[in-house]
This record gives structure tokens, C-alpha cells and sequence, in this order.
């Protein structure tokens, strides 16, 4: 590739790559914003996210999708569970492990979470042409999909900068 493609590029990728953090930095305003307007935090939003999606699943994997210590999340489910939002129990082949899914009330909250996030984000790309869309969709799928088979962050290429270090 000719150096002034790879530039290009190059220029394209940070770009690409700066849009989707202003997106995802938007979007989680937006959420936490709407949490509040719930009475929820932005955590408790998050795990009913996750249970609408994921159906019933062991609470430890809010755990460790959480990236938050044992007794935290269980006092995140807990606030949740005396709302009505989820509930937990025991699973039948192994007592040990702790189910959480959604009550109907927290069914029908998520669908209309879901139902108002749509109805913005429709707002928000009315001025873009049809085709845009589908390309950008496209796009997007395809990097998701391509982050998904991905080993994790790759040490190789990081910039060397630790945690609590400042970049000088």
C-alpha cells in the first residue's frame, strides 16, 4: 500500500475510531440520564439491560460483566429484586448457583427503555440518507463482529503506558 493510503486510512481508522467513543460517550449520557429519571443507577440500568437480553442467567456473570466485586453487584440485584425489576433463584441442577431474570415489571419497563432509546435514536438519524445508514450499519456489524472473534486487547501494539502513569 502507498504510503499516502495508508495515511488515509490510517486517518480514516482514528476517526472511525474517535466517532464511536463520542457515540458510546452520547449514548451512556443518555442512559444515565434516563436511569435517573427511573430512580435507578446508571449500574442497576445496565444489569436490566443485560437480563433483557440475556434472559435468566447465573449472577455471577453480572459479576463478571460488571467488572465489579461479588457483594457490589449482590447489592445492586438486591435494590432491584425490592423494586419488583428481577428476581433470583436457585438453579434446579445446581442449588449453588443463583438465576436472575426479569419480572413481568421489569419486562415491561425494558420495552419501553427500549421503545424511547428507538424513537431518539430514529430523531437523531432522520437527516441521514437511507443509504448511509445501511452502509454505516454494515460497517459497524462487521468491526463488532470482527472485535467479538478478537483474542482481547492486544499488549503488542499498546503504547506502553500503564495504569496511573502519566503519558509525557
Amino acid at each position: 500500500m502507498a504510503p499516502a493510503a495508508r495515511s488515509t486510512r490510517g486517518s480514516a481508522e482514528t476517526r472511525l475510531a474517535e466517532a464511536v467513543s463520542q457515540l458510546t460517550r452520547g449514548w451512556m449520557r443518555l442512559a444515565r440520564e434516563r436511569a435517573r429519571t427511573l430512580g435507578l443507577s446508571f449500574p442497576q440500568m445496565m444489569i436490566l439491560g443485560f437480563v433483557h437480553r440475556g434472559g435468566r442467567v447465573p449472577a455471577s456473570r453480572w459479576v463478571e460483566m460488571m467488572g465489579a466485586s461479588p457483594s457490589a453487584t449482590t447489592s445492586l440485584l438486591d435494590g432491584l429484586e425490592k423494586m419488583g425489576l428481577l428476581r433470583r433463584a436457585h438453579g434446579s441442577k445446581d442449588r449453588r448457583q443463583v438465576l436472575v431474570a426479569l419480572t413481568p415489571k421489569g419486562e415491561r419497563l425494558m420495552r419501553q427503555i427500549q421503545a424511547d432509546f428507538l424513537r431518539q435514536w430514529k430523531q437523531v438519524c432522520e437527516q441521514i440518507v437511507t443509504e448511509r445508514l445501511e452502509s454505516a450499519s454494515q460497517d459497524l456489524e462487521q468491526i463488532s463482529q470482527e472485535l467479538d472473534a478478537s483474542d482481547g486487547f492486544d499488549a503488542a501494539t499498546a503504547s506502553g503506558v500503564r495504569a496511573g502513569e502519566r503519558h509525557r
